[in-house]
Protein backbone atom coordinates (compact mmCIF):
# COMPACT_ATOMS: atom_id res chain seq x y z
CA UNK A 1 0.00 0.00 0.00
CA UNK A 2 1.23 3.48 -0.87
CA UNK A 3 0.33 6.66 0.97
CA UNK A 4 -0.16 10.31 0.09
CA UNK A 5 -0.09 13.57 2.02
CA UNK A 6 -2.24 16.57 1.17
CA UNK A 7 -1.71 19.93 2.86
CA UNK A 8 -3.86 23.06 2.73
CA UNK A 9 -2.03 26.06 4.22
CA UNK A 10 -3.72 29.44 4.54
CA UNK A 11 -3.17 32.70 6.34
CA UNK A 12 -4.87 31.53 9.54
CA UNK A 13 -4.75 27.74 9.64
CA UNK A 14 -3.00 24.74 8.09
CA UNK A 15 -4.45 21.26 7.65
CA UNK A 16 -2.67 18.06 6.62
CA UNK A 17 -4.32 14.77 5.65
CA UNK A 18 -2.39 11.52 5.23
CA UNK A 19 -4.32 8.98 3.19
CA UNK A 20 -4.03 5.63 1.48
CA UNK A 21 -3.59 5.74 -2.28
CA UNK A 22 -7.33 5.05 -2.48
CA UNK A 23 -8.03 8.37 -0.77
CA UNK A 24 -9.07 6.96 2.62
CA UNK A 25 -7.78 9.34 5.29
CA UNK A 26 -5.74 7.75 8.08
CA UNK A 27 -4.14 10.73 9.83
CA UNK A 28 -4.70 14.45 10.33
CA UNK A 29 -2.54 17.36 11.38
CA UNK A 30 -3.64 20.85 12.40
CA UNK A 31 -1.63 24.02 12.83
CA UNK A 32 -1.62 27.79 12.52
CA UNK A 33 -1.20 29.96 9.47
CA UNK A 34 1.59 29.33 6.96
CA UNK A 35 2.10 32.07 4.38
CA UNK A 36 5.57 32.93 3.11
CA UNK A 37 4.71 36.60 2.72
CA UNK A 38 3.29 37.17 6.17
CA UNK A 39 4.88 34.47 8.33
CA UNK A 40 8.30 33.98 6.73
CA UNK A 41 10.20 30.85 5.74
CA UNK A 42 11.15 29.74 9.26
CA UNK A 43 7.61 29.91 10.62
CA UNK A 44 6.20 28.16 7.55
CA UNK A 45 8.69 25.35 8.01
CA UNK A 46 7.78 25.01 11.69
CA UNK A 47 4.06 24.82 10.92
CA UNK A 48 4.52 22.30 8.11
CA UNK A 49 6.81 20.14 10.23
CA UNK A 50 4.24 20.15 13.04
CA UNK A 51 1.21 19.19 10.94
CA UNK A 52 3.11 16.56 8.92
CA UNK A 53 4.51 14.94 12.05
CA UNK A 54 1.04 14.88 13.62
CA UNK A 55 -0.57 13.30 10.53
CA UNK A 56 2.20 10.70 10.17
CA UNK A 57 1.99 9.79 13.83
CA UNK A 58 -1.77 9.28 13.74
CA UNK A 59 -1.61 7.26 10.50
CA UNK A 60 1.58 5.38 11.47
CA UNK A 61 2.71 5.78 7.87
CA UNK A 62 5.02 7.85 5.67
CA UNK A 63 3.77 9.39 2.42
CA UNK A 64 5.07 8.42 -0.99
CA UNK A 65 3.75 11.61 -2.60
CA UNK A 66 2.98 15.08 -1.29
CA UNK A 67 0.86 17.96 -2.55
CA UNK A 68 1.02 21.33 -0.79
CA UNK A 69 -1.49 24.06 -1.51
CA UNK A 70 -0.41 27.26 0.19
CA UNK A 71 -1.56 30.86 0.20
CA UNK A 72 0.75 33.57 -1.09
CA UNK A 73 3.03 31.31 -3.13
CA UNK A 74 2.42 31.78 -6.84
CA UNK A 75 5.86 32.82 -8.07
CA UNK A 76 8.52 30.29 -9.17
CA UNK A 77 10.89 31.58 -6.48
CA UNK A 78 8.23 30.90 -3.81
CA UNK A 79 7.81 27.36 -5.08
CA UNK A 80 11.57 26.87 -4.95
CA UNK A 81 11.66 27.93 -1.29
CA UNK A 82 8.80 25.60 -0.40
CA UNK A 83 10.34 22.67 -2.27
CA UNK A 84 13.56 23.29 -0.35
CA UNK A 85 11.62 23.20 2.92
CA UNK A 86 9.98 19.92 1.93
CA UNK A 87 13.33 18.46 0.86
CA UNK A 88 14.72 19.24 4.30
CA UNK A 89 11.85 17.15 5.66
CA UNK A 90 12.80 14.25 3.40
CA UNK A 91 10.36 14.79 0.51
CA UNK A 92 12.46 14.84 -2.66
CA UNK A 93 10.28 13.08 -5.23
CA UNK A 94 6.61 13.19 -6.21
CA UNK A 95 6.13 16.64 -4.70
CA UNK A 96 3.63 19.19 -5.99
CA UNK A 97 3.51 22.81 -4.74
CA UNK A 98 0.58 24.98 -5.78
CA UNK A 99 -1.71 27.64 -4.35
CA UNK A 100 -4.49 27.02 -1.87
CA UNK A 101 -7.20 28.06 -4.34
CA UNK A 102 -6.30 25.18 -6.64
CA UNK A 103 -6.64 22.56 -3.92
CA UNK A 104 -10.05 23.98 -2.92
CA UNK A 105 -11.11 23.84 -6.57
CA UNK A 106 -10.00 20.22 -6.95
CA UNK A 107 -11.77 19.33 -3.70
CA UNK A 108 -15.05 20.91 -4.79
CA UNK A 109 -15.31 20.54 -8.59
CA UNK A 110 -16.01 17.03 -9.89
CA UNK A 111 -15.34 18.10 -13.50
CA UNK A 112 -12.39 20.38 -12.69
CA UNK A 113 -13.85 22.92 -15.10
CA UNK A 114 -14.70 26.25 -13.54
CA UNK A 115 -13.26 28.31 -10.74
CA UNK A 116 -12.75 28.53 -7.01
CA UNK A 117 -13.55 31.74 -5.15
CA UNK A 118 -11.71 31.82 -1.83
CA UNK A 119 -12.66 34.23 0.95
CA UNK A 120 -10.73 33.79 4.17
CA UNK A 121 -8.27 36.18 5.77
CA UNK A 122 -7.38 36.99 2.15
CA UNK A 123 -9.19 36.39 -1.13
CA UNK A 124 -8.48 35.02 -4.60
CA UNK A 125 -10.29 33.57 -7.62
CA UNK A 126 -8.58 30.74 -9.51
CA UNK A 127 -9.92 28.75 -12.42
CA UNK A 128 -9.27 26.18 -15.11
CA UNK A 129 -11.12 25.46 -18.34
CA UNK A 130 -11.60 22.23 -20.28
CA UNK A 131 -8.44 22.92 -22.28
CA UNK A 132 -6.38 23.09 -19.09
CA UNK A 133 -5.83 26.85 -19.33
CA UNK A 134 -5.51 28.61 -15.97
CA UNK A 135 -6.37 32.13 -14.81
CA UNK A 136 -6.48 33.92 -11.47
CA UNK A 137 -7.60 37.27 -10.09
CA UNK A 138 -6.80 38.83 -6.75
CA UNK A 139 -4.68 37.13 -4.14
CA UNK A 140 -2.12 39.94 -4.12
CA UNK A 141 -2.02 40.19 -0.34
CA UNK A 142 -3.52 42.54 2.19
CA UNK A 143 -1.19 45.45 1.41
CA UNK A 144 -2.21 45.56 -2.25
CA UNK A 145 -5.58 43.89 -2.69
CA UNK A 146 -7.50 40.93 -1.18
CA UNK A 147 -10.72 42.83 -1.77
CA UNK A 148 -13.78 41.32 -0.12
CA UNK A 149 -11.71 39.20 2.27
CA UNK A 150 -12.09 38.93 6.02
CA UNK A 151 -9.27 41.40 6.55
CA UNK A 152 -10.67 43.81 3.95
CA UNK A 153 -14.06 43.72 5.69
CA UNK A 154 -12.58 44.09 9.18
CA UNK A 155 -10.33 46.98 8.20
CA UNK A 156 -13.28 48.84 6.74
CA UNK A 157 -15.27 48.21 9.90
CA UNK A 158 -12.52 49.84 11.97
CA UNK A 159 -12.24 52.79 9.58
CA UNK A 160 -16.00 53.31 9.60
CA UNK A 161 -16.01 53.28 13.40
CA UNK A 162 -13.21 55.85 13.52
CA UNK A 163 -14.92 58.06 10.94
CA UNK A 164 -18.09 57.97 12.99
CA UNK A 165 -16.18 58.87 16.16
CA UNK A 166 -14.60 61.83 14.36
CA UNK A 167 -17.88 63.06 12.94
CA UNK A 168 -16.47 62.55 9.42
CA UNK A 169 -18.95 59.78 8.76
CA UNK A 170 -22.31 58.53 10.01
CA UNK A 171 -22.72 56.95 13.40
CA UNK A 172 -22.65 53.18 13.20
CA UNK A 173 -23.07 50.12 15.39
CA UNK A 174 -19.61 49.13 14.19
CA UNK A 175 -18.12 51.36 16.90
CA UNK A 176 -19.57 49.06 19.56
CA UNK A 177 -18.59 45.99 17.56
CA UNK A 178 -14.97 47.18 17.41
CA UNK A 179 -14.89 48.00 21.13
CA UNK A 180 -16.27 44.59 22.08
CA UNK A 181 -14.06 42.69 19.67
CA UNK A 182 -10.82 44.28 20.88
CA UNK A 183 -11.88 44.69 24.51
CA UNK A 184 -11.34 48.46 24.55
CA UNK A 185 -13.27 51.33 26.10
CA UNK A 186 -13.36 53.53 23.01
CA UNK A 187 -12.38 53.24 19.37
CA UNK A 188 -9.52 55.73 19.80
CA UNK A 189 -7.61 52.92 21.54
CA UNK A 190 -7.26 51.26 18.13
CA UNK A 191 -4.19 53.48 17.65
CA UNK A 192 -2.44 51.60 20.45
CA UNK A 193 -3.59 48.19 19.20
CA UNK A 194 -2.48 48.82 15.62
CA UNK A 195 0.74 50.78 16.16
CA UNK A 196 2.21 49.70 19.50
CA UNK A 197 2.79 46.05 18.65
CA UNK A 198 2.58 43.54 15.85
CA UNK A 199 -0.14 44.51 13.39
CA UNK A 200 -3.22 42.43 14.37
CA UNK A 201 -4.14 41.39 10.85
CA UNK A 202 -5.92 38.16 11.75
CA UNK A 203 -7.77 39.74 14.67
CA UNK A 204 -9.01 42.47 12.34
CA UNK A 205 -10.14 39.80 9.86
CA UNK A 206 -12.16 38.15 12.63
CA UNK A 207 -14.29 41.30 12.85
CA UNK A 208 -16.16 40.19 9.73
CA UNK A 209 -18.87 38.16 11.55
CA UNK A 210 -19.56 41.09 13.89
CA UNK A 211 -19.97 43.38 10.90
CA UNK A 212 -22.38 40.87 9.37
CA UNK A 213 -24.35 40.88 12.61
CA UNK A 214 -24.59 44.66 12.54
CA UNK A 215 -25.69 44.54 8.91
CA UNK A 216 -28.40 41.98 9.72
CA UNK A 217 -29.63 44.27 12.52
CA UNK A 218 -30.09 47.07 10.00
CA UNK A 219 -26.90 49.11 10.30
CA UNK A 220 -26.56 50.86 6.93
CA UNK A 221 -22.79 51.33 7.12
CA UNK A 222 -22.17 47.66 7.89
CA UNK A 223 -24.62 46.62 5.18
CA UNK A 224 -22.85 48.79 2.63
CA UNK A 225 -19.46 47.25 3.45
CA UNK A 226 -20.88 43.72 3.17
CA UNK A 227 -22.51 44.51 -0.17
CA UNK A 228 -19.26 45.99 -1.50
CA UNK A 229 -17.34 42.90 -0.35
CA UNK A 230 -19.69 40.64 -2.30
CA UNK A 231 -19.33 42.83 -5.39
CA UNK A 232 -15.53 42.73 -5.16
CA UNK A 233 -15.47 38.94 -4.82
CA UNK A 234 -17.87 38.54 -7.72
CA UNK A 235 -15.72 40.84 -9.86
CA UNK A 236 -12.69 38.60 -9.30
CA UNK A 237 -14.69 35.50 -10.23
CA UNK A 238 -16.13 37.17 -13.34
CA UNK A 239 -12.64 38.13 -14.46
CA UNK A 240 -11.51 34.51 -14.33
CA UNK A 241 -14.74 33.31 -15.95
CA UNK A 242 -14.32 35.71 -18.86
CA UNK A 243 -10.65 35.05 -19.53
CA UNK A 244 -11.22 31.29 -19.53
CA UNK A 245 -14.44 31.52 -21.57
CA UNK A 246 -16.13 29.29 -19.03
CA UNK A 247 -19.64 30.23 -20.15
CA UNK A 248 -19.14 28.17 -23.32
CA UNK A 249 -20.03 24.97 -21.42
CA UNK A 250 -21.24 23.92 -17.94
CA UNK A 251 -18.81 24.86 -15.15
CA UNK A 252 -18.47 24.90 -11.37
CA UNK A 253 -17.96 27.82 -9.01
CA UNK A 254 -16.58 26.55 -5.71
CA UNK A 255 -16.89 28.87 -2.70
CA UNK A 256 -14.38 28.18 0.06
CA UNK A 257 -12.67 29.92 2.97
CA UNK A 258 -13.17 30.77 6.62
CA UNK A 259 -14.89 34.10 6.03
CA UNK A 260 -17.50 32.53 3.76
CA UNK A 261 -18.09 29.96 6.50
CA UNK A 262 -18.31 32.57 9.27
CA UNK A 263 -20.44 35.02 7.25
CA UNK A 264 -23.09 33.00 5.38
CA UNK A 265 -24.75 36.20 4.15
CA UNK A 266 -21.59 37.02 2.19
CA UNK A 267 -21.57 33.59 0.53
CA UNK A 268 -25.27 33.97 -0.30
CA UNK A 269 -24.71 37.40 -1.83
CA UNK A 270 -21.77 36.18 -3.91
CA UNK A 271 -23.80 33.18 -5.07
CA UNK A 272 -26.62 35.44 -6.24
CA UNK A 273 -24.21 37.73 -8.10
CA UNK A 274 -22.53 34.82 -9.88
CA UNK A 275 -25.67 32.98 -10.94
CA UNK A 276 -25.51 32.35 -14.69
CA UNK A 277 -26.64 29.76 -17.26
CA UNK A 278 -24.37 26.75 -17.06
CA UNK A 279 -22.89 27.71 -13.68
CA UNK A 280 -23.23 25.45 -10.65
CA UNK A 281 -22.26 27.31 -7.50
CA UNK A 282 -21.08 24.91 -4.81
CA UNK A 283 -20.17 25.57 -1.20
CA UNK A 284 -17.15 23.41 -0.41
CA UNK A 285 -18.39 20.84 2.09
CA UNK A 286 -15.27 18.74 2.62
CA UNK A 287 -11.89 19.93 3.81
CA UNK A 288 -9.90 21.79 1.13
CA UNK A 289 -6.96 19.56 2.03
CA UNK A 290 -8.83 16.71 0.32
CA UNK A 291 -8.08 18.49 -2.95
CA UNK A 292 -4.40 18.29 -2.06
CA UNK A 293 -4.84 14.58 -1.32
CA UNK A 294 -6.31 14.07 -4.81
CA UNK A 295 -3.41 15.96 -6.39
CA UNK A 296 -0.92 13.90 -4.37
CA UNK A 297 -2.61 10.71 -5.59
CA UNK A 298 -1.95 11.88 -9.14
CA UNK A 299 1.71 12.41 -8.26
CA UNK A 300 2.01 8.67 -7.55
CA UNK A 301 1.69 8.11 -11.28
CA UNK A 302 4.37 10.63 -12.24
Amino acid sequence: MRYVLGIDAGGTKTRALLAEETGRVLGRGRGGGANLKTHGELEVEKVLHRVIEEAESEANAKPDAVALGIAGADRPEDHAVLRTILRRMGFRQRVLVTNDARVAFVAGSPSRVGLALICGTGSIAWGQNAAGEIARAGGWGWHLADEGSGFWIGARAVRAALRGADGRGPGTALAEAVREHFGIGNVEEMVRIVYDGEFPRHQIAMLAPRLAGAAAAGDAVAGGILDEAAQELAAAARSVRGRLRLDERPYDIVLSGGTFAAVPALAEAATALLAAPGATVRRLEEEPAMGAVKLAMEQLES
